[in-house]
């Protein structure tokens, strides 16, 4: 319903609009439309996309000694690489995460498009696991020229394997090696083998970044990497299967690393998916009950006799 006002204005809603003063201005706007009430599979998918988040988070962190520095899209385009993973994962939504994931997404990511690896270097590393689960990362011949980059007194070689566990929320240092390439002293090619005896049921990924170096003045070297030029790739991923129940008294290579917390939240995700799913399950089945209508009651007379 709309009045006019002292000054002869127009003041609330007549059919879809509705009629205001702003400055002294007349204003005359649509009325605002109600929002659609979600379901519970959009609901699931906005909460699958926050746990997508956060797993892209936990790894970008986790690889931070990978990478001296990324290019402004790159938030975006590696959580736009873990959900398609998970997207492509035979789970349904609520009982998959990164583990089940489809990691092919993931392999070849570049952390700076500015300066992308395949680009820097003229041929191509390539990563692999081995039947007794050992990382090895085979690289080409190296020398300083076959690397494309701002001058550079020395380079280095940066290989990094970690391992996650999103179920706890957790990622470890695996291993990490450099190796230094001057003008002088090229590397000759080869497998790099680490030895480490990998933590069963985790997701393992390597890395493989490039550092130049230049003669600071202390005296030391000093890195000349920056969000222009700091190439690093993900080589490649792999999930380990989940152990079976061993039995007490079978003896079992055990491996140590110091796990790091990731701040993980996406389990708190599919817990909410589970807890929606489970609340619609239970107004489904609850049984209607429909109340009997009210029969009106005879008058109540008055007794004895009635004189006219």
């Amino acid at each position: 319903m709309a009045k006019v006002d002292k000054k002869g204005k127009i003041r609330g809603t007549i059919g879809p609009n509705v009629h205001r003063t702003w400055r002294d201005i007349q204003v005359i706007q649509s009325k605002p439309k109600k929002k659609p009430k979600q379901t519970i599979g959009s609901k699931a998918a906005g909460l699958e996309f926050g746990m997508c988040s956060s797993i892209a988070r936990g790894m970008r962190e986790a690889f931070g000694w990978a990478y001296k520095a990324y290019d402004g899209g790159m938030i975006n385009r590696f959580t736009t690489a873990v959900r398609s993973a998970v997207f492509a994962s035979s789970k349904e939504v609520g009982e998959r995460d990164i583990h089940d994931a489809n990691l092919s997404f993931l392999k070849g990511f570049q952390f700076n498009n500015n300066s992308p690896l395949d680009k820097i270097l003229k041929l191509r590393p390539s990563a692999e696991l081995s039947e007794d689960n050992k990382v090895i990362v085979n690289l080409p011949p190296i020398a300083a020229k076959d690397i494309k980059s701002p001058h550079a007194e020395e380079y280095g070689i940066r290989l990094l394997v970690i391992s996650f566990d999103f179920k706890k929320g957790v990622y470890s240092n695996i291993a990490g090696k450099e190796i230094r390439i001057t003008t002088k002293q090229s590397f000759e090619g080869g497998p790099i083998v680490f030895e480490e005896t990998l933590p069963e049921g985790r997701l393992i990924a390597v890395s493989m970044s490039i550092y130049g170096y230049e003669k600071a003045f202390n005296g030391g070297m000093e890195t000349i990497n920056n969000v222009q030029w700091s190439p690093g790739e993900i080589l490649n991923l792999w999930q380990l299967p989940i152990p079976a129940m061993k039995k007490a008294k079978i003896e079992t290579k055990t491996c140590v690393y110091k796990d790091h917390d990731m701040g993980y939240q996406g389990n708190f995700s599919l817990q909410n998916i589970a807890w929606l799913r489970k609340k619609a399950a239970k107004s489904l089945t609850k049984p209607l009950v429909k109340q009997a209508p009210k029969t009106p009651s005879a008058p109540d007379l008055p007794k004895g006799d009635i004189s006219f």
